[in-house]
């Protein structure tokens, strides 16, 4: 199994992959299973694995916390008092709900606090450890790859995706045979890790439909 844990569909504020758009190009580009992990948000993840059928969804949301952006994976709601909950409450959440906590693009310290990671890091279950936005992707694969194993952390790999062409850029590569043994995989760090970056055009092209999106010139926001 070929899995992307990190792709954002139109139900993001920010991307603009429609569900039909997320099958098609997982399709394209071999990926069996995608976690959906819009930006709090999880109706689309859940209308998607209704509707898709040809590739497997993990429904997921991604969090923005003090400590940065946090992943919540295999989870069916969003939660209800979301407003007055912090990082670590978000982690309880997660843990409460049966899913998995997974620490995006860790090492991009735009997204939290300089020094917060030496805290948040050993909270989740899972590392990302390869992100197709991030710019020093070689290097901080290694670094990410030996702190989770030093800290007997998970390991994930996602595209970041906004737009459709880079869906499968970065994912983890698997002999298990459903969702249930692809979690057990990562939780055990017993996968492979396949990356690429994203390029310099497709960055530009991801902010212009961003921009577009924003001001709600892409498309109709979905119901």
């Amino acid at each position: 199994m070929k899995a992307d844990l990190h792709v954002h569909t139109l139900y993001s504020h920010d991307a603009v992959i429609t569900l039909q758009e997320l099958e098609e190009w997982s399709l394209k580009r071999g990926i069996d299973c995608i976690a959906i992990t819009d930006h709090e948000e999880i109706r689309g993840a859940l209308k998607a694995r209704k509707n898709l059928g040809r590739i497997r969804i993990i429904p997921g949301v991604e969090f923005y916390t003090e400590y940065g952006h946090i992943i919540g994976l295999n989870i069916e709601k969003y939660p209800p008092n979301r407003r007055g909950m912090d990082g670590l409450e978000i982690l309880e959440y997660i843990r409460a709900e049966g899913g998995l906590s997974i620490l995006a693009h860790p090492l991009d310290h735009r997204r939290g606090k300089p020094g917060e990671i030496d805290e948040i890091v050993r909270r989740v279950d899972i590392i990302e450890v390869a992100n197709s936005h991030d710019p020093k992707a070689k290097i901080n694969y290694v670094v990410l790859s030996k702190l989770a194993e030093d800290l007997g952390k998970g390991v994930s790999a996602g595209s970041d995706s906004h737009i459709p062409e880079t869906i499968g850029y970065s994912h983890v590569y698997t002999d298990a045979e459903d969702v249930e043994q692809l979690l057990e995989k990562i939780m055990k760090r017993e996968v492979r890790i396949l990356f690429r970056t994203v390029t310099g055009r497709q960055r530009v092209k991801k902010l212009f439909l961003e921009a577009l999106h924003k001001a709600r010139l892409y498309r109709p926001s979905p119901p």
